[in-house]
């Protein structure tokens, strides 16, 4: 007889919740071994004997063929005396010890599940809580680890003898599904058929999803459309749809092979797609764009066997938290902004948001990190770096929690302008650090002292050096030599100035930064008010050209501007893209006020896409010393609007500026490597020119936020690793 060893492994990661004990268990039955498997704060605890040739087949096993949707951050194996067991078993989980191990994100109902709905057969048919080991709720319904159904909200629902039978046995893919129910003992749903015949009137219906409501309406019934839009106050911003399957994407949108794989992924995002000419005007007008998402839950599933597509945006009033229960959805009733809801009855314990990505020469770009991805852990190379929590933005705000050399991003929290934002920040950082058995040695803030979360006795961090780490963590370059290109809208710098086109210098100590160039600061006349009335930042942007006339501005306010400016009252400079897009939208004619976020900047992306000739010089790129001049650039403009030239034309050839000033400042720098970040970087168009001129100058070593928002979504990651 052989003799017999025993070996402990300890998995770490995302390993509960994805079917990780039920394939250990397959594996042992597989190899031959015996002994046990369960699930731990820490993670996966293993116990496995057999001889030597068994031991090292199901070590094997376990570390190169786990569940599919399980992601291993660690895997630690040592060697114990042998015990003698005659059995491979599951046993119950182990509660005591330090948390260490990560939940897994929501999963999209899986195609198992689909066909176990839409079979008559089936003691599941058409039931819209339908999940197993592969598919399901996670994060939303989790309070605490290890992630077992009475640490969910799935606590409230007593399994029947059937579902306890499927639980319980190893060789059935709902094999300890924490969230498996049937119609016998499962969550209900109420008033499907009347919110399928609502939406068929025109109505506005709420649905309960899986990380809170959405609002539902036909995006083919123009005044169902414009009733969202008025109720929401939502101006012209574009809507989320929901198709019924990948056929109908494929009617209305282009979509690439990258496209295509996101869609059908287990995280199933919305995914910005060109759209085919004429194709949902009144859903996204002021882009050639398409956010789209597939049925990523049971009851979508079978709501869409009536519909082909529908809008689904997040039921709340602008800019506050997304609605997850009945007594939240009241005021939304009582405003008229519902008119039916379908709800059920299992609770939502963690909001989460629909996350947005969108695809640049097939990579995948981040753009909002929610459902299907938080609360994933990103690793981190950072020696200098202790645990601590850093609290993001002011808009697009996320948190982030550094627990050693892993970072946890939360969902989207939304705009801290609004107090409500605030205190659902404050309740999801509690529940994060309960998760995580979190508690800092330090906090983190963005160094604007007029922003919802500073406190004077918490560390600072300038926003646009934060844009900057958070590329370089993301891409393993802390400790290296870098230039931080970072383009947005607003950020509190060191002067006091508000900055946005940045050129920062970052070394091994990446704690510091030296700004080395920026475009050159500009009044916004007015402040605040500049932002939405960008006709005014065209005023400020040609105040010194001497031109007579300003094409597209009127001159009456021009002349109360120009006083403004010369009177220097609440008019702070500013360095900023996002602003300078503003005002060149404003000279183009193409808007002159800003209704939402970036408005503006999007229009002006759309125009320039939308040309389709060739552009055989480009508008002068100037620096004066380290300052980028944009006088130059926008006298040729204005010039270019009295020749008549078409505002496409001239919108390409903005890009093309902006694009060629990066790569002089660039080649006037010289860096060991580059990273761009900031806002600006979600224009699709300026990343493709980018990238086209970089490789034409021979710049390699350059870099982008990719897992992470480029947005101030992003900031909380980078502020963590200071």
């Amino acid at each position: 007889m052989k003799a017999l060893k025993r070996v402990r492994i300890k998995v770490k990661g995302i390993v509960q919740g994805v079917g990780f004990r039920p394939t250990v268990y397959r594996h042992a039955k597989d190899t031959g071994v015996f002994g046990f498997v369960t699930n731990t704060p820490e993670g996966v605890t293993i116990e496995a004997e057999g001889n030597s040739a068994q031991i090292k087949s199901f070590i094997d096993a376990v570390t190169q063929s786990p569940p599919r949707m399980s992601r291993v951050t660690g895997v630690d194996i040592e060697y114990i005396p042998s015990e003698n067991s005659s059995a491979f078993v599951i046993i119950k989980s182990v509660y005591a010890g330090e948390k260490n191990t990560e939940i897994s994100p929501d999963i999209a109902v899986c195609p198992d599940c689909i066909n176990d709905i839409f079979n008559a057969k089936d003691r599941r048919y058409l039931y819209p809580f339908t999940n197993c080991t592969n598919c399901g709720p996670r994060f939303t319904i989790v309070k605490d680890r290890p992630y077992d159904r009475k640490n969910t909200s799935m606590i409230n629902f007593k399994m029947c003898g059937n579902c306890e039978a499927e639980y319980e046995d190893p060789n059935n893919r709902r094999f300890h599904a924490q969230p498996n129910a049937c119609p016998e003992c499962g969550p209900k749903v109420y008033l499907l058929k009347e919110a399928i015949e609502s939406i068929r009137q025109g109505k506005l219906v709420a649905i309960k999803s899986l990380g809170g409501f959405n609002i539902a309406c036909d995006p083919f019934n123009k005044q169902s459309v414009s009733k969202l839009r008025d109720k929401k106050r939502r101006g012209t911003k574009a809507f989320a749809l929901m198709m019924k399957d990948f056929t109908t994407v494929e009617k209305y949108c282009f979509v690439s092979i990258a496209e295509k794989k996101a869609l059908l992924s287990p995280q199933a995002p919305i995914v910005l797609l060109r759209k085919k000419d004429g194709t949902f005007n009144d859903v996204s007008p002021d882009n050639n764009y398409l956010g789209v998402m597939l049925p990523y839950t049971p009851l979508h599933v079978i709501l869409f066997n009536n519909f082909s597509a529908l809008i689904m945006t997040s039921a709340n009033k602008a800019d506050e938290p997304l609605v997850i229960n009945d007594t939240e959805m009241l005021p939304l009733i009582e405003c008229g902004l519902i008119d039916t809801v379908l709800t059920h009855n299992r609770e939502i314990v963690n909001r989460c948001d629909d996350s947005i990505v969108q695809f640049i020469d097939e990579e995948m770009f981040m753009i909002r990190r929610a459902r299907g991805f938080t609360p994933f852990g990103v690793k981190v190379e950072n020696p200098l770096s202790t645990d601590n929590l850093s609290l993001g933005a002011d808009l697009k705000n996320t948190f982030a929690l550094k627990k050693n050399n892993i970072v946890y991003v939360s969902q989207h929290i939304g705009d801290l302008e609004d107090v409500r934002n605030t205190e659902y920040q404050k309740q999801q950082i509690k529940e994060f650090s309960k998760l995580l058995d979190f508690k800092p040695d330090y906090i983190n803030v963005d160094a604007h002292p007029n922003y919802a979360n500073y406190n004077n006795e918490y560390h600072k961090v300038y926003h646009h050096h934060a844009h900057a780490l958070s590329a370089m963590a993301e891409n393993k370059l802390l400790g290296k030599n870098v230039l931080g290109v970072i383009c947005d809208g607003t950020g509190f710098g060191e002067d006091g100035n508000i900055w946005g086109f940045e050129f920062l210098d970052i070394r091994q100590n990446y704690r510091e930064f030296n700004r080395r160039c920026h475009l050159d600061y500009f009044p916004l006349p007015g402040g605040e008010k500049a932002i939405f009335e960008t006709d005014r930042i065209a005023i400020s942007l040609t105040k010194d050209l001497g031109l007579e006339e300003i094409p597209n501005i009127d001159p009456e306010k021009r002349v109360l501007i120009e006083k403004l400016i010369k009177s220097n009252i609440n008019c702070p400079l500013t360095s900023s893209l996002g602003r300078l897009f503003d005002g060149v939208s404003a000279l183009c004619g193409i808007s002159i006020r800003s209704d939402y976020e970036a408005h503006p900047a999007i229009l002006l992306q759309k125009y320039a896409e939308n040309y389709k000739g060739k552009i055989t010089s480009s508008y002068s790129v100037r620096f004066i010393n380290d300052v980028m001049d944009y006088r130059p650039m926008i006298k040729e403009l204005v010039l270019d609007i009295k020749k008549g030239l078409p505002t496409q034309e001239i919108a390409f050839k903005f890009h093309v500026w902006v694009c060629e000033s990066i790569i002089l400042g660039i080649k006037k720098l010289k860096p060991e490597y580059v990273v761009f970040s900031g806002g600006c970087f979600q224009n699709s168009l300026l990343i493709t020119i980018l990238k086209l001129r970089l490789s034409e100058q021979g710049i390699d070593n350059f870099y982008f936020n990719k897992e992470i928002p480029t947005n101030d979504a992003g900031i909380s990651f980078g502020q963590s690793v200071v």
